[in-house]
């Protein structure tokens, strides 16, 4: 993704994670920015400085699920996303995408700041036949195929380039 920064945003490297816990539920957060609909979005963030996406995306799972010792997957897709936040920036986020596993997990929102409670203040384990039938927005706009994709084959041989 070699495109240029749209006019008046922030280029921010993210990371999110598709991760999809024993059940085969994927974990979903609502999000609400303020320049557009609230959608549902797997955990993520943007990397700190000198973070590698790897780094960053072990800790954004420490910090908006609570799990102690994440185990990061494999790198599944990559996605850009311009959207302003509740603190005001408009930011160029483009995404690198990873897959986790948990066998289980109860989410504590204990190491949110001010900005991720207000930006994101739900979160919901859905599986694919219920975000297959949810109006719901949801990021990507195609996470039903693409869940359904991974629980019946395994990561891609290459990454995805996923809509918005």
């Amino acid at each position: 993704m070699h495109e240029p920064v749209t006019s008046g945003a922030v280029l921010r490297p993210t990371a999110r994670v598709l991760l999809i816990d024993a059940s085969e539920r994927v974990l979903l957060f609502r999000m609400r920015p303020v320049d557009g609909p609230v959608f549902w979005a797997p955990p993520g963030g943007g990397l700190e400085p000198g973070e590698t996406h790897e780094q960053a995306a072990v800790r954004e799972l420490r910090e908006e699920t609570g799990w102690r010792d994440p185990v990061l997957g494999p790198f599944i897709g990559r996605r850009r996303h311009v959207v302003t936040w509740n603190d005001g920036v408009t930011y160029d986020s483009r995404e690198r995408w990873y897959l986790a596993r948990v066998d289980a997990l109860e989410i504590d929102d204990a190491g949110w700041t001010d900005d991720e409670r207000l930006d994101m203040g739900e979160h919901r384990w859905w599986t694919a036949e219920e975000l297959g039938a949810t109006a719901e927005r949801l990021t990507p706009s195609d996470l039903p195929q693409r869940l359904s994709a991974l629980l019946a084959h395994g990561p891609p041989g290459e990454p995805w380039d996923l809509p918005t």
